[in-house]
């Protein structure tokens, strides 16, 4: 059978691929070789910049949101000795509170993987496609059209006919293997293991509900994230070469069990694993007609939760070029921007994802960690009494802000392109802390909102997906113009316009994926 497009990997980023694909205009067809939907915990931050993309292609965010942890529930971070002990330091997380709708219609939220992936795989089916689980992509070879692709169902193998292959299948890609790409960067940063279990730990977490706790025991060091839904857990504990690979199921409840403070509450071991930290980019995102994207591109720490983001980002940014070409509105020349624009994103988000990591050891240097766990836990004890030692936690801790509010990077990023050559300024924390709206050609049109037709919307609502738009001054008088200022829409408050120092007799060009191409009298 042919399509336009084949995806390899139905994960959030395969998904929102085909949905993008489906609202282009183009056929797609996504395979995926795992039986079903993400069965365990995996990512879970949702960026503000992520629900936007979703947003324009018309899903049902509000839904998808309804289904996210509250930010009263998942607003924090804090480190403890155990669960439900000593509180050692806290941190907001991220910007999650409605202060936060100045930037975007949709603020951050923490919905886990296993449970997104469902909501996405609906709303495909809602347009007509379905994702073609156990469906191991093997091989392609180039053809007149574009592609063929042999895939594995069982032991039947069959074919796929497609102009062009976008591959969303994981760290581990076999389209990026197949096709020779390497990746450059470090593959064993830390190795881990995961216990995913349910426990009702309502009790221990009392008045200091949160979405990350960092266990400092030194008998128990890990980190322990709340996934919400029914008292549902993941412990993150480091592992080295003495580790076995698997643990009895006896073995994980006594780890997770160290973890937290004593309690009657049954914990239900759902499942285990390990798992490699790394920080790896490929060194090309594309061969002809073949599109790395998301973790198949690019791999970064979990200390900043842009990986997931990051990938709805590169196939947003692909998809619209992708059917400008297909459509014949564009040359091939439109593709090679792609891996310009996402990979210089990927490296920053990859830069700033390995300093968050390093930098949580100031924390742990600060409490007195030495490999004797016996020494850890008496200069541990020692530290939580000696006011000089409080004091340099404290500011331990607070050094580690730009982790759990990188608001800058997820709205903030800018692409240098022809209309935009100036450099990108060097990450700061100032670069990732905050968010400055700016009309210059390269960032995302900055959110404000407006009125149309009587209705309040988001100044990205005005740009369509399939085109751009020409958004003119109130005086604009150019040939072309999709919206005009105070006849369309209008800026009640004049903040958008003002903020934009969009002048009444200029125009901004904005491409589909929202980013300002150019501006002009």
């Amino acid at each position: 059978m042919t399509t336009d497009i084949l995806i390899v990997g139905a994960g959030p980023v395969g998904l929102t691929g085909a949905l993008l694909a489906h609202e282009l205009g183009l056929s797609v067809r996504i395979i995926d070789r795992r039986p079903s939907t993400q069965r365990a915990p995996a990512a879970h931050v949702i960026n503000a910049r992520t629900f936007e993309i979703w947003r324009q292609i018309g899903l049902d965010v509000n839904g998808i949101r309804s289904h996210a942890q509250t930010p009263e529930k998942a607003g924090h971070v804090h480190w403890v000795t155990r669960l439900g002990e000593t509180i050692i330091g806290t941190l907001p997380y991220e910007q999650q509170g409605d202060d936060n709708l100045e930037v975007t219609p949709t603020p951050l939220r923490n919905l886990s993987q296993h449970r997104l992936e469902p909501l996405l795989t609906a709303e495909l089916q809602q347009r007509g496609i379905n994702v073609e689980y156990s469906s191991s992509y093997i091989s392609h070879e180039a053809t007149d059209f574009g592609f063929t692709s042999t895939i594995q169902v069982g032991d039947a193998l069959s074919t796929i006919e497609s102009a062009w292959l976008i591959a969303c299948d994981g760290a581990s890609s076999s389209v990026r293997h197949n096709i020779g790409i390497a990746m450059d960067g470090p593959d064993n940063l830390q190795k881990f293991n995961m216990f995913h279990f349910q426990a009702n730990l309502n009790a221990l977490v009392g008045a200091h509900p949160g979405i990350l706790y960092w266990i400092c025991d030194p008998y128990s060091g890990g980190a322990l994230v709340s996934h919400g839904g029914d008292n549902e857990w993941v412990y993150m504990m480091p592992s080295d070469e003495t580790s076995p690979a698997t643990f009895t199921d006896e073995e994980c409840i006594a780890h997770i069990r160290r973890a937290i403070a004593p309690t009657d509450s049954n914990i239900t071991l759902l499942r285990q694993s390990t798992w490699t930290m790394t920080s790896q980019l490929a060194q090309s995102y594309q061969q002809g007609h073949v599109f790395l994207a998301g973790d198949a591109a690019h791999r970064f720490p979990p200390t900043g939760g842009m990986g997931l983001n990051t990938g709805i980002g590169d196939i947003h940014n692909l998809l619209w070029k992708i059917a400008a070409v297909h459509q014949g509105s564009a040359n091939q020349e439109l593709l090679n921007t792609y891996e310009a624009e996402r990979r210089t994103i990927a490296e920053r988000n990859a830069q700033a994802s390995l300093e968050n990591a390093f930098k949580m050891f100031d924390v742990f240097m600060a409490l007195g960690i030495d490999p004797d766990k016996e020494v850890s836990a008496r200069n541990l004890d020692a530290a939580l009494i000696s006011d000089e030692s409080l004091a340099s936690i404290e500011t331990a801790i607070n050094n580690q802000a730009t982790h759990f509010n990188m608001i800058g990077l997820q709205v903030g990023y800018r692409y240098t392109t022809e209309y935009s050559t100036t450099p990108l300024e060097v990450l700061s924390d100032e670069i990732i802390t905050s968010y400055r709206p700016s009309a210059e050609p390269g960032n995302r049109l900055p959110h404000g909102w407006l009125v149309r037709n009587g209705e309040t919307i988001s100044s990205l609502d005005l740009v369509p997906l399939h085109s751009h738009v020409v958004i003119g001054g109130a005086q604009y008088s150019g040939e072309h113009c999709d919206v005009r200022m105070e006849t369309e829409v209008t800026d009640p408050d004049n903040w958008w316009v003002s903020t934009l120092q969009l002048l009444p007799h200029q125009a901004l060009v904005v491409r589909p994926d929202q980013h300002i191409e150019q501006i002009f009298n």
